[in-house]
């Protein structure tokens, strides 16, 4: 398969580790890299880029990683990681919560929210890994969580089926076509959604029919279609969809989203997009925010810098930042 392939050797210097830090912006968005140990620094990272989907193969140790405010708002989109850890463990701080991945486990973690990894052990950490966009997970689930964690050396036959599905799945990378791949990535996130981000359905129940399905690809879409009008709510979707508010509810509750809540969460992403576009970058703030459907822009703010940990103000200032300093390299 094309891959990109980059190793950085132990006892690396200040320009080595420089060089380590921008191939795992190339992989995985900006980092900020600081040393461990002394001449323990090293560090290997091999990706491929195929349908909408990452595959990552990462190994390093001696480091401390960090996702900054400032590097998030350089994201072109959010994404989430699902890893299946080799080496470990990792020791990861997040949005104030503190958390470990190790062998003999498999995550999802949101990789668009400021964070600190540590590698730990005497090899460091190695993991496989799959990279996809967060529309992926939040066209089955209307609400997804940050960082989701799920054993598989307990037994678990959900556990085992993921961890088979990945290792199956990297190793006959070469062999799989493009659409093959696509599609088989359908189906990692499909289980990735019913063990992980929905734990203990192991049935099929009411959200998994055809129909609902259909239902709520059609709310979806509509949401979208009319987020720029103030007065949309859950009796206007449901009118526009030809639902009953009650069942509308029912199809969008998984997580413990409200209706309304998804509404927000929807239009918060929309600006994000919007802000980060330089096609937009003339407008101030509360014209995005009035044209995506928020009538208060302090409300506005308040929601955005609940969703993304930074300011609708800071966000667009990195992404300024970051685009004056592409433009001094030309």
């Amino acid at each position: 398969m094309p891959d990109t392939e980059f190793a950085i050797s132990a006892g690396a210097g200040a320009d080595r580790r420089d060089a380590w830090r921008a191939a795992l912006s190339d992989a995985f968005g900006p980092f900020e890299v600081h040393h461990g140990r002394p001449g323990n620094f090293s560090g290997h990272v091999r990706y491929a880029r195929r349908a909408s989907l990452q595959f990552n193969d990462l190994h390093y140790q001696g480091q401390k990683l960090e996702r900054t405010a400032g590097n998030v708002s350089r994201l072109d989109q959010e994404f989430y990681t699902f890893g299946l850890p080799l080496a470990g463990p990792l020791a990861v701080q997040q949005q104030g919560r503190e958390f470990q991945v190790e062998p003999g486990c498999v995550y999802l973690m949101n990789q668009s929210l400021p964070y600190q990894a540590t590698a730990q052990g005497a090899s460091g950490y190695r993991s496989l890994s799959v990279s996809f966009p967060r529309s992926a997970l939040s066209q089955r689930d209307s609400r997804i969580g940050a960082f989701y964690k799920l054993r598989v050396d307990d037994g678990s036959p959900r556990g085992a089926l993921l961890a088979g599905y990945m290792d199956h799945l990297f190793k006959g990378m070469n062999a799989w076509s493009d659409g093959e791949v696509a599609e088989l990535g359908e189906r990692l996130i499909d289980l990735i959604v019913l063990f992980l981000v929905q734990p203990g359905q192991g049935h099929a129940s009411e959200s998994d029919s055809s129909v609902t399905v259909a239902h709520r690809q059609r709310v979806l879409a509509y949401i979208r279609q009319h987020l720029a009008d103030p007065a949309l709510s859950p009796q206007h979707v449901a009118q526009g969809c030809g639902v009953s508010v009650a069942y509308l509810h029912r199809i969008l509750r998984a997580g413990g989203l409200s209706a309304e809540s998804f509404i927000f969460e929807q239009r918060l992403d929309k600006c994000r997009e919007l802000l980060l576009s330089p096609r937009h970058r003339h407008r101030s703030i509360a014209e995005l925010a009035y044209q995506i459907g928020f009538s208060h822009p302090s409300h506005f703010s308040r929601l955005f810098k609940r969703r993304f940990g930074m300011t609708p103000r800071d966000l667009r200032a990195g992404s300024r930042a970051a685009a004056s300093g592409a433009e001094s390299l030309d």
